[in-house]
This record gives structure tokens, C-alpha cells and sequence, in this order.
């Protein structure tokens, strides 16, 4: 898609603390929502609760000299790039950092984000529960858990119900935001 076209689009930033659940919500909301889901790319193999494009960390690098990427960050020693050939037109869904919302908004007008946040506690937990990160790893990611939220439109949603109903709640909000 030429960036000229990025007007046309909608995009639906999910940003939020590590285990708060985002990618576990779009997962389920995958294929049940008139809206394109972005596969980011990162420099981790994913695990069983998220679905990205795995690249090394030379490769990487490589498709980010290249003009690959519409927006790169780092996180937890690993690289996350959402690739420009994935934008469609209507609306975009894209798990990124809390720190590159700004970013998005200076390209696409139609911006809004979704913070999703959950009782430090049930975080803590499922951050064990996943058996991706070290004690020390999730004592870092917990670091970052009340990092404020900068954008200009935001939207907070509290995933602490039961997973059926925090997943139809999301899919309403979600389907209530879509632009076709």
C-alpha cells in the first residue's frame, strides 16, 4: 500500500503491560471481526499464545535498512517490526509497543488505541503460567507495568473476567470501532 493511502485506513493500536493478555484477545477475535489482523515480526520464536513471523536479528536489521518495517521497536532483548506490506485499507489491527503510539498517529489521522491492563496480580501469574520468561525476565516485564499510556485517542479495557466474557466483550468493542 502507498503511505498516500494510509488516510483511507483505520488503525486499532492493542498496547499494553506483557501478560495483560493482547495477543490471547486478537487470537480469538481472528477471522470473527470485519477488520485486518497485522502479524508483526520479532526477533523470538512465538509461542503457543501468539502468532508472529520470526526472523534472527541480522535479518531483521537487514528488512529494517531496506524500508521494510512502518514502525520498529525494541523490547525485552528482542526486536518487533510491523511490516508496511501488511496495512490494508478500512481498519488495521496491530499489537505494538506502548512507546511507538506516537509514531502511528503522525501517520494515519484515524488512530486509536487500546490500552488493555489487568490486576498486577493476575499478571504475575500469567506471565508464570506461559513458561516463556525467567523470574528475572518477568521481574523486568514487570517493571514496565504501569508505563503510562500517551495518545490522543484512548481507550482503556479491563481483561480480569472470565476469558469467554472479557474475549465477546473486546470483540464488541472492537466491532463497534471498525471503519469498513
Amino acid at each position: 500500500m502507498d503511505k498516500k493511502e494510509f488516510k483511507k485506513c483505520r488503525i486499532i493500536l492493542i498496547v499494553g503491560p506483557s501478560g495483560v493478555g493482547k495477543d490471547t484477545l486478537i487470537n480469538a477475535i481472528k477471522g470473527k471481526v470485519k477488520a485486518n489482523i497485522v502479524t508483526r515480526y520479532i526477533t523470538r520464536p512465538p509461542d503457543k499464545f501468539e502468532q508472529n513471523f520470526y526472523v534472527d536479528k541480522d535479518a531483521f536489521l537487514i528488512l529494517k535498512q531496506n524500508d521494510f518495517f512502518l514502525s520498529t521497536w525494541e523490547a525485552h532483548s528482542n526486536f518487533y517490526g510491523i511490516p508496511v506490506n501488511q496495512i490494508k485499507n478500512g481498519t488495521n489491527i496491530i499489537s505494538v509497543s506502548r512507546t511507538v503510539i506516537g509514531e502511528f498517529e503522525e501517520k494515519f489521522e484515524d488512530t486509536i488505541t487500546i490500552n488493555i491492563s489487568a490486576p498486577k496480580e493476575v499478571v504475575v501469574e500469567r506471565l508464570m503460567k506461559r513458561h516463556r520468561e525467567s523470574q528475572e525476565e518477568i521481574k523486568k516485564r514487570l517493571e514496565r507495568f504501569s508505563l503510562k499510556v500517551k495518545a490522543k485517542k484512548l481507550i482503556t479495557f479491563e481483561n480480569k473476567e472470565e476469558l469467554s466474557d472479557s474475549i465477546r466483550e473486546f470483540k464488541d468493542l472492537i466491532d463497534s470501532l471498525i471503519k469498513e
